[in-house]
C-alpha cells in the first residue's frame, strides 16, 4: 500500500480518462502513486539466474540475467535481462505445495503463477491445482571444474617413467618423448599426405574450431615455442584480435552467464558469389546459429567493407544463421540494450533443466505486512522464483510511474489533495495512470474528503479488483472507466497480462453495476497483431450489451508502441472502425474511437435522428446540441448524459501540478 506520496498530479479534461457521459467538459485533478499491483517477493526469495545460480530478490540489479521460458514455443529456455528493481510495503500470502506441503512460496496476492489451467494470481489458486516447478540441472559442471583439476594432475609417462605435473607440461613431454627417434620414409609421408587430402579432419568445422582455438591458447602462453607452424597467421591474429569492442562484448556475455565461442569459424555450405570460404564470427552461439558482430567505424565509413559485410551476412543468412551487428559505441554506452538484443536473438535452448507439476496443498493470506521486492525483465515476462515459474506484465504506457518500485513522490495528505483540486477550479479528482486500488486506502480517504467539498471521484481501473475493494468504492466513487486490452481474449490476457482469463474483471463490472451507485464506461485497447480479433470484440460487445445495457459508452482505443511492446505498430484506424462497427451490430448505441483526434466517431450521435449531439476534437468539446435536460435539440431524444456542460470547457484544462 502507498499512502501520502503522490508521484504525479495533472489538471486535465474528464474526456481524457476517457469519460464522455458524465459531467462533460469538467476539469479534473488526476493523481497517482508509484507502484503496481504485480510482482513482489519478500526478502530471501531466490530467483534463478541464467547460469543456474540463485540470487536473493533483494540483491537483483539491472543487467542481471534470469532463467526464463518461451512458454508459447515448446518451453524453450532463454535468458531474461533485469531492467528495473524496487520495493514497497505489502501483505504476504503463503502458498504451500508438495506431498506434505513442505514447499513454500511467499508472494503478494496479485502475483501470477503458472498453473495447469494457465496463469493465475496467487489469491485465486485453489488447493488441489498444480503449479509448475523448475530447477537447474547443470550437466556441464565438470567442464568448469576440469581446467583447475587437470592443471594440478600428475601424469606418468609409460615410455620413460617420468612424472609430469599439469596438462600443458604433459603435452610437451609426450610430444617429445613419444616421437623421439621416429622417422618416415618418403613413401609413408606421401601416404599420410594423401590420406589427409582425402579425409582431412579439419574439414569438420568443430574440429577446426577446436584446433585453431588450442593453437591460439598455446600461442598466447608461449609464442616462441617451436610447435607453431602458422606463426605468421597467429601473430597477425594477435595484433588484430580481439578488438577492444570484442573484449567489451565478451565481458557482457560473461556477465549474462551465456556459453558462446569467441572468433568462431563458419564455413557455409552454400556460398553466394564473392563470398569467402570461411567467415569468422566475433561471438557465436553455434547451437542457435547466432553470429554477433561488433563493428568499428570502418564498417560504416568504408564502402568496400560495407559491401563485404553485406555479402557475408547474406551468405550466412542463406545458411540458416542470424547475424546481429552491434556498433562499438553501443557496447560501451548501452550495455543493457546490447544484452537485451542478444537475448531476443537467441532462438534455441541454451540451458538444460527439469520441470514437473506439483500439487498445491494450501493458499492463504498471512498477517505479515513486509517490505517486498520486485523487478522488471525483458524480453520475456516470466522467471523462476523459489523454484516456481512466475510472471510479470509487458505493456504499460505509464511504466515510468507504475514500474518505479521505490515509493517516492510529494508528501500530500487527503486534505492537501482536495485543496489543490479546489484551488485550481476542478470539479473532481481522478485516480489514474496506474491501478488505483494499489493505493485504495489513500484514494478512499481523499474521495471521502472530496465529496464533502462537492467534488466527484473517478477511477481509471483495470477492473481486477476484489469484492471487498468494490464495496469500499461505495464510500466515495462516482464514476469508473474499466480498461480492457485485446478485447479480453483469453490467450492475450494470459500471455500479456498474466492472468488465466478476464472473468474476475467481468465480475467486478457486474458487482459495480448491481450496486447501482457508480457510472461505468468501458475502454478496449486494440493491440495490432496480437490483440485485434474481431470475433473477440463481438463477444465482449455482446456481454456488455447483455449485462450493462445498450447505453454503456464503449471506447476502442488506438494502441501506440511503448515499454516492452515497442516492436508493434500503432493500431490502424481501419481496425478501430471495424471494431466499432461490430459493437454497433451487437446493439451498443454509444461507441467511440479513441486516441485518433479529428475522427468522426469521437462525436456523440443521437441514436434517434443520428445528428451530432456532442461534437469533439480530441479531448475538447467543440459543439453542444443538447437542451437543459440533455435532450437532442433536433428530435428531443433523451440521451443518457449525467450533468450539464461544465463552464470549465472553455478554460485551459491542461496543467501540471505535481511533478
Amino acid at each position: 500500500m502507498v499512502y501520502g506520496k503522490v508521484i504525479t498530479g495533472h489538471i486535465d479534461p474528464i474526456e481524457k480518462k476517457p469519460v464522455v457521459h458524465y459531467m462533460p467538459g469538467s476539469k479534473i485533478f488526476s493523481i497517482a502513486t508509484t507502484g503496481c499491483n504485480w510482482l513482489c517477493h519478500p526478502a530471501g526469495a531466490e530467483i534463478l539466474l541464467s547460469n543456474g545460480n540463485k540470487k536473493p530478490v533483494e540483491e537483483l540489479l539491472p543487467g542481471d540475467s534470469l532463467w526464463s521460458y518461451d512458454i508459447d514455443n515448446g518451453m524453450n529456455i532463454h535468458p531474461n535481462v533485469v531492467t528495473r528493481t524496487g520495493s514497497r510495503l505489502a501483505r504476504i500470502w503463503d502458498l504451500r505445495y508438495g506431498a506434505r506441503g513442505a514447499g513454500h512460496l511467499f508472494l503478494t496476492a496479485e502475483h501470477p503463477v503458472m498453473t495447469d489451467s494457465g496463469w493465475k494470481s496467487v489469491e485465486r489458486v485453489a488447493p488441489g491445482e498444480k503449479i509448475l516447478k523448475a530447477w537447474y540441472q547443470n550437466t556441464k559442471d565438470w567442464k568448469r571444474k576440469r581446467p583447475g583439476s587437470i592443471q594440478r594432475a600428475v601424469f606418468n609417462c609409460t615410455k620413460c617413467g617420468e612424472s609430469v605435473k599439469g596438462i600443458d607440461n604433459w603435452n610437451r613431454h609426450r610430444g617429445r618423448c613419444y616421437t623421439e627417434g621416429m622417422g618416415m620414409s618418403p613413401e609413408v609421408r606421401e601416404h599420410h599426405r594423401q590420406r589427409m587430402i582425402s579425409d582431412n579432419p579439419m574439414k569438420d568445422p568443430d574440429v577446426a574450431r577446436r584446433a585453431i582455438g588450442s593453437s591460439k591458447e598455446r600461442f598466447l602462453r608461449d609464442p616462441n615455442h617451436d610447435w607453431h607452424r602458422n606463426t605468421v597467421s597467429l601473430r597477425t591474429w594477435l595484433h588484430r584480435h580481439p578488438s577492444e569492442g570484442q573484449k567489451r562484448l565478451y565481458a557482457l556475455l560473461d556477465q549474462m552467464g551465456l556459453e558462446y565461442d569467441q572468433e568462431y569459424r563458419i564455413q557455409p555450405e552454400n556460398r553466394l558469389p564473392d563470398s569467402r570460404v570461411t567467415h569468422i564470427a566475433d561471438a557465436a552461439f553455434p547451437d542457435s546459429k547466432l553470429d554477433v558482430e561488433v563493428d568499428g567505424w570502418w564498417h560504416y565509413k568504408h564502402q568496400r567493407t560495407r559491401e563485404r559485410d553485406l555479402v557475408r551476412d547474406q551468405t550466412l543468412r542463406a545458411n540458416g544463421w542470424q547475424v546481429l551487428r552491434i556498433s562499438g559505441r553501443q557496447v560501451y554506452d548501452h550495455p543493457e540494450e546490447v544484452k537485451a538484443l542478444i537475448v531476443q536473438h537467441l532462438v534455441a535452448p541454451l540451458m538444460l533443466n527439469k520441470r514437473t507439476w506439483v500439487d498445491v496443498s494450501s493458499v492463504k493470506p498471512t498477517e505479515q505486512l513486509r517490505i517486498v521486492y520486485s523487478f522488471e525483465c525483458i524480453p520475456n515476462h516470466n522467471y523462476v522464483g523459489d523454484g516456481i515459474i512466475l510472471h510479470n506484465c509487458g505493456y504499460c504506457q505509464n511504466f515510468d510511474i507504475s514500474q518505479r518500485r521505490k515509493v517516492e513522490g510529494t508528501d500530500l495528505m487527503p486534505p492537501d489533495v482536495v485543496s489543490l483540486a479546489l484551488s485550481h477550479g476542478c470539479q473532481g479528482i481522478a485516480y489514474t495512470y496506474n491501478q488505483p486500488t494499489i493505493f485504495m486506502e489513500f484514494a478512499r480517504d481523499i474521495g471521502v474528503e472530496a465529496r464533502k467539498n462537492g467534488l466527484i471521484n473517478i477511477f481509471v481501473s483495470n477492473g481486477f479488483d476484489t469484492p471487498d475493494t468494490v464495496a469500499m468504492m461505495d464510500d466515495f466513487l462516482d464514476c469508473i472507466t474499466v480498461d480492457f486490452k485485446g478485447s479480453a481474449e483469453t490467450n492475450f490476457v494470459r500471455k500479456h497480462i498474466g492472468i488465466p482469463d478476464a472473468q474476475p474483471i467481468f465480475q467486478t463490472i457486474q458487482e459495480i453495476k448491481n450496486r447501482g451507485k457508480t457510472h461505468i464506461e468501458i475502454t478496449d485497447l486494440i493491440v495490432p497483431e496480437i490483440g485485434d480479433n474481431l470475433d473477440e470484440a463481438r463477444k465482449l460487445s455482446r456481454w456488455l450489451y447483455d449485462n450493462l445495457g445498450p447505453d454503456v459508452p464503449v471506447h476502442f482505443l488506438r494502441f501506440h508502441p511503448d515499454y516492452k511492446l515497442m516492436h508493434l505498430p500503432s493500431t490502424p484506424v481501419k481496425t478501430l472502425e471495424e471494431h466499432c462497427r461490430v459493437a454497433r451490430e451487437e446493439g451498443l448505441r454509444y461507441v467511440y474511437v479513441g486516441n485518433v483526434p479529428g475522427h468522426p466517431w469521437e462525436h456523440t450521435y443521437c441514436p434517434e435522428c443520428r445528428n451530432i449531439a456532442i461534437k469533439r476534437y480530441g479531448f475538447d468539446i467543440t459543439g453542444w446540441n443538447l437542451d437543459e435536460k440533455n435532450r437532442c435539440t433536433n428530435c428531443g431524444y433523451q440521451l443518457p448524459i449525467f450533468g450539464q456542460l461544465s463552464s470549465s470547457v472553455s478554460e485551459d484544462r491542461f496543467l501540471p501540478v505535481v511533478n
